[in-house]
């Protein structure tokens, strides 16, 4: 009778195989993460600084750089330039205070799949995390879904596992509740059944962490499953938080950035998540530049305006911290199907509230954009001298603010022979 019983109950295991899946891991009896929350956005595809963040005006006797310039100018926040395009005005003058530039990056190529490695790690060759993966690995590994990542680079180098996210969350509702049926909202099984079948799993799970001779990949794919099925409280009311694919709808419209930031601060406040790549997509606009870029840059701004109202509401803007870049920049002249081309000199934007660094431009182009040096004392620039600022200076400063670059995890992954230069003081 118990054996039949036995039987029976691990043939209603397997409807409920997604209970608890290895990829979220909660260890029991830790504090809650109270550190800063890490958010990258990124504008997959090189997006047009001329047109947001390191504005140029035509000059005479140089090919058009900007058409906006023939009739307008470019307009400041605080101590921020932008151009006077798509939802720049509003954007800027929202969050001037929050904001830190850092223009004149050379991305030290033309190629997007390494422009996006050494942006978002900080080397061209592929082979390190991203910074979002290191945040999350050294400083909230045990959280279930510590590293979000809606698409872009985000490379892990087998730190942790990182939750990859569908263009619809809504989904996650039903794989994070198996027991709910989404039509009604009820139990599938009963729930002493169900009950039953996490323990017989538990057990089981239990045994075979106790087989010496198990193999060390199954003992870690074993241990985590085990972890997931005692510990998914968290996940479990993080669930019923999930906004239906009705309600993403109605919360983003057709602007999927603002989607998956309420997603991330959800994940954030119910503790599940410490860090989040998000993605914007459609940057690379050889052809019919302005429109595009415009269009895009204003789904951009649109997003982070979303990300940081949201954020105050849910009481999390206080540890936010928001890296936003792309691959490089677009070329200062028009190709001839009033595109752009890639150009490798480009900006990061670096947004945090209440912070001691924000409301500044560091780094410059000339006129046609053109990467300056800098001086990293002074932050001066010049066309003669000083340092040519590239993405690696940008990450291991990020690095060694964010508290990460004595650790033993982040010194395998060294920046060599860069500068650290204190962008965040």
């Amino acid at each position: 009778m118990m054996k039949n019983r036995r039987q029976f109950l691990k043939a209603l295991s397997l409807s409920g195989a997604a209970l608890a899946h290895p990829s979220f891991v909660f260890a029991a009896n830790t504090a809650p993460f109270s550190g800063k929350l890490v958010i990258t956005v990124q504008a997959q595809g090189a997006w047009d600084v001329t047109h947001f963040c390191d504005p140029k005006e035509n000059q005479p006797g140089s090919d058009i750089i900007t058409n906006w310039s023939k009739l307008d100018q470019t307009r400041t926040a605080g101590n921020l330039s932008y151009a006077p395009v798509a939802n720049n005005n509003s954007f800027f003058e929202r969050h001037s205070a929050k904001t830190l530039i850092i223009n004149g990056i050379d991305s030290q190529t033309n190629a997007h799949s390494i422009g996006e490695t050494n942006n978002w790690s900080g080397r061209t060759a592929a082979g390190y995390p991203s910074l979002t993966a290191l945040y999350s690995a050294i400083n909230a590994p045990q959280l279930p879904m510590t590293y979000l990542s809606f698409g872009g680079f985000s490379k892990t180098a087998n730190l942790l596992r990182p939750t990859m996210l569908p263009y619809s969350t809504s989904d996650l509702k039903n794989f994070l509740q198996p027991n709910r049926d989404e039509n009604n909202g009820n139990s599938i099984i009963d729930s002493d059944i169900w009950e039953l079948i996490g323990q017989l799993n538990t057990s089981d799970a239990q045994s075979m962490l106790e087989d010496e001779t198990l193999l060390a990949g199954n003992r870690r794919a074993r241990s985590a499953y085990l972890d997931s099925l005692t510990n998914n409280d968290a996940l479990a009311a993080f669930a019923t938080t999930i906004p239906s694919r009705q309600e993403e709808e109605a919360i983003s419209g057709d602007n999927r950035l603002i989607n998956q930031a309420h997603f991330a601060l959800l994940a954030f406040k119910a503790g599940v998540s410490a860090t989040a790549d998000l993605h914007a997509g459609g940057f690379d606009t050889h052809d019919n530049n302005d429109s595009q870029q415009i269009d895009l840059l204003g789904q951009l701004t649109d997003g982070l305006n979303y990300l940081w109202d949201y954020a105050e509401e849910l009481e999390l803007a206080d540890r936010l911290v928001v890296i936003v870049g792309s691959d490089f920049s677009r070329t200062p002249y028009y190709n001839s199907g009033a595109g752009k081309d890639h150009w490798p000199v480009g900006s990061y934007m670096v947004m945090e509230k209440n912070a001691p660094y924000t409301n500044r431009v560091i780094g410059a182009t000339d006129e046609e954009q053109n990467a300056l040096g800098l001086d990293t004392s002074t932050f001066n620039t010049s066309s003669f001298s000083g340092t040519k600022l590239v993405p690696a200076h940008v990450q291991k400063a990020l690095r060694n603010y964010l508290g990460l670059e004595t650790s033993a995890t982040t010194l395998a992954f060294p920046l060599v022979n860069t500068e650290l230069i204190n962008f965040f003081s």
